[in-house]
C-alpha cells in the first residue's frame, strides 16, 4: 500500500463544528478529530499500539477555543496505529560533469496511519507544597578521620642493632619511643647516647612527636 501525501487532515482555519485540534508531529501540523485518521511520518510504535501526542496547538470545543503558547497546557490527543506503510519514492539524481560524477538514489518515506479515539483536555499539575519540616537542609555528617596508624620502628630507616635494642625493650613502634624519656632510653641496654641522638633525629624527620 502506498499513502497518498493529501490524505492527511490540515488545519484549514475553521472553528466551527465538534471537538477538534491542531496537533504537530514530524515537524508537521495536523487537524484532528475523534474518530478521523491521519497519516504522519513514522512515530516508533507498532500496528495496535497506542501512542499519545502532547503537542496540542489548538484546541476546540464548539465555541470554546483555546490557542496555545505555544502549546494548550495539559492538552493530548490520544490515538492508535492502524496501519504502516511507504510512501511513493522520490529519487534523487546527482549530477557533476566535470568529474564525471553521478549519483541516483531513491527515497520512500514510512509512514503510519493514525486512528484519534479521543482529545483530553487536562489540567497543569500543580506542585504540591512542600512542608517546612521537608525544606530544612538535612544535617551533615562528618565523619570523623581514622587515627593514623602507629609507625613500626622497623621503618624508621635506623641501623638494625638499633632497631633490635628498642624491640627488645617493648619499643616496636615510633609513638612508643617519642612518648618514652631520654632516661629510659638510656636505660636500654645496647642503646647509648649516640644511638639516642640518632633515633630523635629520625622521630623529627618522620614528624612524630610526643604527645
Amino acid at each position: 500500500m502506498v499513502f497518498d501525501s493529501g490524505a492527511a487532515t490540515w488545519y484549514n482555519g475553521s472553528l466551527e463544528g465538534d471537538m477538534h485540534a491542531v496537533i504537530k508531529t514530524g515537524g508537521k501540523q495536523y487537524r484532528v478529530s475523534p474518530g478521523e485518521s491521519i497519516d504522519v511520518e513514522s512515530v516508533g510504535a507498532g500496528v495496535g499500539e497506542r501512542v499519545e501526542i502532547d503537542e496540542v496547538l489548538l484546541l476546540a470545543d464548539g465555541s470554546r477555543v483555546e490557542v496555545g503558547t505555544p502549546l494548550v497546557a495539559g492538552a493530548r490527543v490520544l490515538a492508535r496505529v492502524i496501519e504502516q506503510a511507504k510512501g511513493p519514492k522520490v529519487t534523487v539524481f546527482k549530477f557533476a560533469g566535470g568529474n564525471r560524477y553521478q549519483r541516483k538514489r531513491g527515497h520512500r518515506q514510512e509512514y503510519c496511519r493514525l486512528l484519534v479515539e479521543d482529545i483530553v483536555r487536562g489540567e497543569v499539575e500543580k506542585k504540591r507544597p512542600v512542608a517546612a519540616e521537608a525544606r530544612k537542609p538535612k544535617p551533615v555528617e562528618v565523619k570523623k578521620a581514622a587515627p593514623p596508624a602507629e609507625l613500626p620502628v622497623a621503618e624508621l630507616d635506623l641501623p638494625a642493632r638499633v632497631v633490635g635494642a628498642l624491640e627488645g625493650a617493648g619499643l616496636d613502634t615510633a609513638e612508643k619511643i617519642a612518648r618514652s624519656t631520654d632516661e629510659e632510653l638510656l636505660a636500654i641496654r645496647g642503646l647509648g647516647p649516640k644511638s639516642l641522638e640518632q633515633v630523635r633525629d629520625t622521630l623529627k624527620e618522620k614528624g612524630i612527636v610526643a604527645e
